[in-house]
């Protein structure tokens, strides 16, 4: 990325150099000619030195500029000088706020559409395009969560960045722009093969993924009380999970401080936290990172089943005739694992399908053939007083075989509670907020994880993680 220029300096030659650098002689004006000179020198050197388009106004300058893909901006425009830089992160940021307007606005549209559509085919055309729309707004609100208190704060001081992300912009529009004008080539995909994706959304599913990754590590670990600037974060990549159940035990605001409790569970999920012996050392804010990135892929993973599921759904009675037979999403199963100092994790999520061909083989068996089986089974052996596995006299057959909980303790000023709470205060509580020149109070999130199905395999099923950084 950065380039090192190398000037050599040996302008002269060794041999016939007398030790010094010499010059030639400055050939003598006469008074005419040296009023003219006085003159023009500072106009020409001025305007070697200016651009003529260091001159524009801003509002000009950024005109400009929306002429230019949000790439080149965020990657060689923004870097020119320090004028460019404020004008290009100004249509960036203003950039990507509009997509989700734009994403809000299609989606209301293309409901409208599905209540007056009465062709079959066409319903199912509108209706897939409205699933990538569903998609990419669970994508943006994502992104949102990670960059909001760096880009987008208006609540406190904090170390300010900008949605640098031009590629992921441009790849909206160009998604955006294929919508209003050529929609065929979005939901054809789909039609023709069932949960197929136009090529933009895939991209930005992979971008939204590393550039948030990107942007933790880079932006944000780099603080020195990274967890205080960042404030209630954890909650904020919590609140993006759209299929799970919320439960706030207790929610407090006062003038300068936020308490809160809240409860998440996430349906046909995991997450265990084992112990292992030390392999490397890490400093507590990777820890956060890293903590920040295994949410989000939970959250992410657990939208795209559930999502994909309340799709299929909405199909089915939409098109309660269908010409062609609507296809059940396939069994689809998502992992992640990783170490991090003393702590193995293992975490996943997986959809209806794969639960319960995991857990329920004999549903679709014939129940003659179920019957007949315990029958022969009964009675016989040494050890027929010994309860059947999966029935009401099995003690582990009363604990959910997936699902995890998380209980959240949140206390902390004010400035750094979740975003949703911010935006209900009233204009004068945000005033306030917003002229503090300073942020003081102790800051700290207690998070414990509950998974009572790893009793099967005689793992963990808590683990605790507190985030407790030093007072600023």
């Amino acid at each position: 990325m950065d380039s090192e220029e190398i000037n050599d300096e040996s302008d002269h030659d060794d041999q016939n150099s007398p030790g010094y650098y010499t010059r030639s002689k400055r050939r003598k004006l006469n008074k005419k000619q040296l009023e003219v000179a006085t003159v023009s020198s500072p106009d020409l050197t001025e305007r070697k030195r200016k651009n003529p388009i260091m001159f524009v106004p801003s509002e000009i300058l950024q005109t400009v500029f929306k002429y230019v893909s949000h790439h080149e901006l965020s990657g060689s425009i923004r870097l020119v000088n320090r004028r460019f830089k404020i004008n290009a992160e100004n249509v960036l940021n203003l950039a990507f706020k509009k997509i989700e307007k734009n994403l809000n606005v299609l989606i209301k549209n293309a409901e409208v559409s599905l209540a007056y559509t009465q062709d079959d085919m066409e319903i199912k055309c509108v209706s897939k395009l409205l699933n990538m729309l569903e998609i990419l707004k669970v994508q943006y609100s994502i992104v949102m969560s990670t960059i909001w208190r760096y880009v987008y704060n208006e609540y406190y001081r904090t170390n300010r960045s900008c949605m640098y992300g031009g590629l992921l912009i441009d790849t909206h529009n160009i998604f955006l722009w294929k919508f209003v004008h050529y929609p065929n080539l979005l939901y054809a995909p789909a039609v023709v093969k069932d949960y197929a994706l136009p090529q933009e959304v895939t991209r930005i599913i992979q971008m939204t993924k590393t550039f948030c990754v990107h942007f933790d590590k880079v932006n944000e670990e780099a603080l020195h009380n990274c967890l205080v600037y960042s404030g209630c974060k954890v909650i904020d990549i919590l609140d993006c999970a759209k299929f799970i159940q919320k439960l706030v035990l207790d929610e407090k605001v006062t003038s300068d401080t936020f308490v809160a409790r809240y409860n998440y569970f996430f349906q046909n999920s995991w997450f265990i936290g084992l112990p292992i012996s030390v392999t490397k050392e890490m400093e507590w804010n990777q820890k956060q990172r890293m903590m920040h990135m295994r949410l989000r892929r939970v959250v992410l993973a657990h939208n795209d089943m559930f999502l994909q599921q309340a799709q299929y759904e909405r199909e089915l009675i939409l098109r309660p005739g269908p010409t062609i037979r609507i296809k059940k999403p396939g069994n689809n199963v998502y992992t992640g694992y990783g170490d991090v100092m003393d702590t193995f994790f293992y975490y996943g999520v997986m959809n209806d399908g794969a639960y319960i061909q995991k857990f329920h083989l004999d549903e679709d068996n014939d129940e003659d053939e179920v019957d007949e089986e315990v029958q022969n089974q009964a009675g016989n052996g040494p050890h027929a007083n010994v309860p059947r596995n999966n029935s009401e006299e099995d003690i582990f057959y009363q604990i959910a075989h997936l699902g995890f909980r998380m209980n959240i303790e949140v206390r902390c000023p004010l400035s750094y509670a979740p975003l949703k709470i911010l935006e209900k205060l009233d204009t004068n509580q945000q005033d306030i907020l917003k002229k503090k020149h300073k942020t003081k109070g102790p800051t700290g999130i207690s998070i414990v994880f509950e998974c009572e199905g790893a009793s099967y395999p005689r793992l963990p099923t808590i683990y605790e993680y507190h985030f407790k950084p030093k007072l600023l």
